[in-house]
């Protein structure tokens, strides 16, 4: 990959545009949003370590990426290295600006997602595992041993997205960071349902003796 003097001054005068948009964005912010994205993960966990509603905190870890990229320039660094370094660039700043561009959706969808659980109750939840097999704890072993099948499966093809993920550029590799993002919410639920399972059999085999 070739980069001259004119392409990283561009690469900072983007970066610091990108920071005064967060800056705005992050001050525009409701109490709403701060309340439902507080503690939740808005990336990939290979991009950022952030969770929340702002988003400014991850300009340090672009910053760093720009400061490596013009460090390799001054030491004519191989291709493949600049090349790398300019990728995971350009992927950190793509998530950043779709993120910000996001907030309000995902808000939205957490409080959809809450209140479909307060509707339900975790009892309701699973109230399809009590109905059909509650009553014997062989059933229960039989869907708890589905349930761990379930949970092995999700667990590979995570992996495998996350060893394809450098295949993807741009709005796709995005999409694919969205649909890992959704995978793991689905091991999530399963283990939930494996926890509810077994605490089941506690209850039958303790009501037995």
């Amino acid at each position: 990959m070739s980069i001259g003097v004119k392409q990283l001054q561009q690469l900072r005068d983007k970066l610091t545009q990108l920071e005064q948009q967060l800056q705005q964005h992050d001050a525009s912010l409701s109490d709403n949003n701060k309340k439902w994205l507080n503690h939740k993960s808005r990336f990939h966990e290979q991009l950022f370590e952030q969770q929340g509603a702002t988003l400014s905190g991850c300009m340090q870890v672009l910053k760093r990426d720009l400061k490596q990229i013009e460090q390799l320039l001054q030491i004519n660094a191989s291709g493949d290295a600049l090349a790398l370094a300019c990728q995971r660039f350009s992927d950190r700043f793509e998530a950043l600006v779709h993120a910000m561009a996001n907030t309000d959706t995902a808000t939205r969808g957490l409080q959809q997602a809450a209140g479909r659980r307060r509707y339900s109750g975790q009892d309701n939840q699973y109230q399809w595992i009590a109905k059909s097999v509650m009553n014997s704890s062989h059933q229960l072993y039989a869907e708890l041993r589905k349930h761990q099948n379930w949970e092995s499966q999700l667990q590979q093809k995570i992996t495998v997205m996350e060893q394809q993920l450098d295949i993807y550029q741009g709005t796709d590799k995005i999409e694919q960071q969205q649909l890992i993002l959704k995978t793991h919410a689905r091991l999530g639920k399963c283990r939930q349902a494996m926890s509810y399972i077994e605490q089941r059999i506690a209850w039958l085999e303790k009501n037995r003796d």
